[in-house]
């Protein structure tokens, strides 16, 4: 695990050392636990899971769903109502994978991709040992090159572990990259060579 670490700090241009130490030492521990239990408290279950201007998207849905909220957001014509939303986010609202209902989450510690006035916020609590979570990084990319300044992603973690031994880990080496400026770099390499690393 810690070979596929440095490899992917590599890959990141970290300084490899610098990774493992702060990883294994602890360090990061206790960034990745607030992020869990911000998460718990605005009542995160499983991940992915989006907060699109407070409005929660739980699960990898399709590029289409996304647009979908964020235009509507755009357009400010957001809404507290499913039945305000197309049928298939009606349906997600159903099952509980759709809650048009906004809550106020901050930005805090989370890191960022795009400018934190962005009119749309993109809250995403994820977990890197998540299939599921691995599956959507493509859509996102998609949702930040489509929307460019009108959006901004904030990261934050949500570590599911007692089905992913790896994730709580894997967030600390997150963080200690964000220490050399380099968090979304390190993120990339473990969502697209997720498989490589997972099973470890």
């Amino acid at each position: 695990f810690d070979d596929a670490m440095a490899a992917f700090g590599k890959a990141a241009k970290l300084d490899t050392k610098k990774l493992l130490a702060c990883m294994n030492g602890g360090e990061k521990k206790a960034v990745v636990e607030a992020d869990t239990a911000e998460g718990n408290g605005l009542g995160i279950t499983g991940t992915p899971a989006f907060l699109i201007n407070g409005r929660l998207l739980s699960g990898a849905f399709p590029f289409e769903s996304f647009k979908e909220v964020i235009d509507k957001e755009l357009a400010g014509t957001g809404s507290d109502k499913a039945t305000d939303y197309s049928q298939s986010l009606q349906d997600a609202n159903k099952s509980g994978a759709f809650d048009p209902k906004p809550r106020d989450v901050a930005i805090g510690t989370g890191s960022m991709r795009g400018k934190a006035d962005a009119q749309v916020k993109i809250i995403e609590y994820s977990d890197f040992q998540c299939p599921f979570c691995s599956r959507v990084h493509p859509t996102i990319k998609k949702v930040l090159s489509e929307y460019g300044d009108k959006v901004v992603l904030v990261y934050k973690h949500f570590p599911l572990v007692s089905i992913h031994p790896r994730a709580h880990i894997s967030a600390e080496a997150s963080e200690c990259a964000k220490d050399q400026g380099k968090f979304w770099e390190f993120h990339d390499q473990l969502f697209e060579h997720q498989t490589d690393w997972a099973s470890l």
